[in-house]
């Protein structure tokens, strides 16, 4: 490869990566094997990676996850969720545990979070009208730097609040700014081919220089010295200061350029094209001239590189299938050690036992009570094709307990009511009722489990009640309108429905005579009802109010609509949220990232589990809840306490206690398989 303006082939080395993996028990042999469990990886593309000032490389990218990975195990070591959407981009806050992501979720949502991933708590979130294009803190980490498409000017927002500061005015549609750590001066690039100079203090331009034009993503590097990026022409590198071009490279004409951080006058450049990829590790001379540190040829059998960082000894890749490789000195490419859980989809309290449902079509029980978990347990687990769970709220431990199962698609199994004993083991002399006289249009919006009857809303708005007994109907009611049901304690439904025609959000239906009743609430839309183990009926409305909607929570009064109180609203739709009562708290995951206590107290939130939350269940004397990443999370109810976690893997079972040693069992069906095949 020849090089003009001057480039110098530095002779240090060339590292090449070789298609090796090596052996990753011997890079953690010196853990503690009792204790070491290697958290999940990425799931979808991995767009970005940060070596933090402590030495903790910090990934995210498609799936919402922020990753933080232990280089010298080569082991993925902490994980849990920021963000609903993909993270495209993630900056590191000088000095301190912080990380301010950008988030899109590919239709209309452009936020930008920022996030203390030591605390794992949320500093604040804003959300912008327009594409955010380009993040980055100032040099001294006071204020974060903001570009969007569509909007000409360049914004700044204070990084431990949110506020939006005064900045420069008219700067013109920037793709990337950046300042000093005195934080005086800005500099700015105009893809039109303008690099700019601002004082901030006066908030005006103070220089400016004709650069070569539409430079993708540059990057600033070399202590503010050098801006590098490829446009048409190939690899460019700017003097900052005067806008010169000091190397020109046409042989590299396709790729992309990752900013190392640091004073160092260095930058990554991943080219692409004809052939094999190369990721280049260059540095400025102090002559100006470009060196080439090392070069590393991507493995063709390599996924599609996305980012890219250099550790203290090891160089780091983040690939399009969520994997995490390590390549170092010895020539070899090995992805970091990840153990991904089985994701659990829903779960219910039956008798003294949790049921739960895996997304690898296991239908399993553990105790209600997770102190009752031991060390090596066997875990009863069982082939099943359904993917929803019922029981019934005021079915008390115990007894003979029903549990519903049953699907949103059709898949050609009729729901089954399961009876199960005390100890709630699955066994053939179990009574199991097919439930084969439903006629119901797919995909059904919900099914209810309460006292001798269990209810099914299908997406037409037909209802249907079944005797839980024999499986004959007990009572139907059809309205296109009905988007919800539930049965009451008396046996009674409670609808929610769209308004039309001077119709409520909410009516009751008397289930012996078909009498309806509407309930006077204000709303829209009543989107979800709920009736727990109390009685106490709530409702869930979507409303448009001066052009915004708004979902609210209602604990409704069945007699009288006035006393009718409000106890939640969040500021946009949500109707996918989660509702429970637990030892008659209210429980709620509305607005999606956390679940929220309501009682006489006020609001309080749950401790989060390394997911957001998005199913809650009544355990009785405990909270249970299941988040994005399958755990089931015991909570007190009183506290919103964290009491536990429970992970389900291929072939065994975690339980983490806050300042306790794990506890770990098998799953009796695979445990068996598996002593067969011995």
């Amino acid at each position: 490869m020849g090089y003009n303006t001057g480039m110098l082939i530095c002779g240090l080395g060339i590292l090449s990566i070789l298609p090796a993996v090596s052996c990753l028990s011997a890079q953690v042999s010196h853990r503690d094997q009792a204790l070491l469990t290697p958290r999940g990886g990425h799931q979808g593309a991995v767009h970005t990676l940060i070596y933090d000032e402590q030495e903790r490389l910090l990934s995210a990218g498609d799936d919402g996850f922020l990753g933080i990975w232990d280089i010298p195990g080569a082991v993925a070591e902490e994980r849990f969720q920021v963000s609903p959407y993909a993270i495209p981009a993630m900056v590191l806050r000088p000095g301190k545990s912080q990380v301010s992501l950008l988030e899109r979720d590919g239709i209309d949502q452009y936020r930008i979070a920022a996030w203390d991933y030591e605390a794992k708590q949320k500093l604040f979130t804003l959300n912008f009208r327009y594409p955010v294009s380009y993040i980055t803190y100032s040099g001294g980490g006071n204020f974060l730097i903001l570009v969007q498409q569509g909007n000409p000017e360049v914004q700044f927002i204070h990084a431990e609040t949110g506020e939006i500061l005064k900045a420069p005015d008219s700067t013109g549609a920037l793709s990337f700014a950046a300042t000093g750590k005195s934080e005086r001066t800005m500099i700015g690039y105009d893809p039109l081919g303008v690099l700019s100079y601002w004082d901030l203090e006066s908030g005006k331009e103070i220089r400016r220089f004709t650069v070569p034009d539409h430079i993708g993503t540059p990057i600033l590097f070399g202590n503010n010295r050098f801006i590098g990026g490829i446009d048409a022409k190939g690899l460019v590198i700017l003097d900052a200061v005067s806008g010169t071009t000091i190397v020109r490279e046409r042989g590299i004409s396709q790729g992309k350029v990752f900013a190392l951080g640091g004073e160092l006058p260095e930058f990554m450049c991943l080219t692409t094209g004809p052939g094999a990829s190369i990721l280049y590790h260059f540095a400025m001379s102090t002559t100006g001239r470009l060196e080439i540190k090392n070069q590393w040829p991507v493995p063709s059998w390599l996924p599609e590189v996305m980012s890219a960082v250099i550790t203290a000894d090891a160089l780091v890749l983040g690939t399009l299938d969520g994997g995490v490789w390590i390549g170092k000195q010895d020539g070899t490419v090995t992805m970091l050690e990840v153990r991904n859980q089985e994701s659990i989809i829903d779960a219910a309290a039956v008798a003294s036992s949790l049921a739960f449902l895996s997304k690898a079509q296991v239908l399993g029980f553990i105790p209600l009570d997770y102190t009752q978990l031991e060390d090596k347990t066997l875990i009863p687990v069982e082939p099943s094709s359904y993917t929803r769970l019922a029981s019934d709220p005021e079915a008390g431990e115990g007894g003979m307990d029903g549990l519903l199962l049953w699907q949103e698609t059709p898949t050609g199994s009729f729901p089954v009511i399961r009876t199960l004993g005390e100890d709630a083991v699955p066994a053939p002399q179990r009574e199991t009722l097919v439930l084969d006289r439903l006629s119901l249009r797919f995909p059904l919006r919900t099914a209810v489990l309460r006292g001798e009857q269990a209810l099914f809303l299908d997406a037409a708005g037909n209802i249907t009640v079944l005797s839980i007994h024999t499986g004959e109907r007990l009572f139907s009611f059809s309205s296109v309108a009905s988007l919800d049901a539930t049965l009451l304690k008396d046996g009674n439904i409670l609808i929610g429905q769209s308004v039309v025609s001077g119709n409520t959000p909410f009516l009751m239906v008397n289930s012996s005579t078909g009498e309806t009743l509407p309930l006077g609430i204000a709303g829209s839309v009543g989107v979800r009802v709920y009736c727990g183990a109390s009685g106490v009926p709530y409702g869930i409305t979507v409303d448009a109010q001066e052009g915004r909607l708004t979902t609210a929570i209602t604990k409704l009064s069945l007699t009288n609509s006035s006393h009718a109180t409000q106890l939640a609203a969040y500021p946009g739709e949500d109707t996918g949220f989660s509702l429970a009562e637990s030892r008659g708290t209210l429980v709620s995951t509305l607005g999606g990232e956390e679940a929220m206590l309501y009682d006489a107290r006020g609001m309080r939130p749950l401790k989060r589990s390394p997911g957001f939350p998005v199913r809650l269940i009544d355990g009785g004397r405990y909270c249970i809840a299941l988040d994005t990443e399958g755990t089931i999370a015991w909570y007190d109810p009183e506290s919103g306490t964290l009491l536990a976690l429970f992970h389900l893997y291929e072939n065994e079972w975690i339980l983490e206690k806050p300042g306790t040693p794990l506890i770990r069992g098998r799953l009796n069906q695979r445990a068996q398989a598996e002593d067969r095949e011995r």
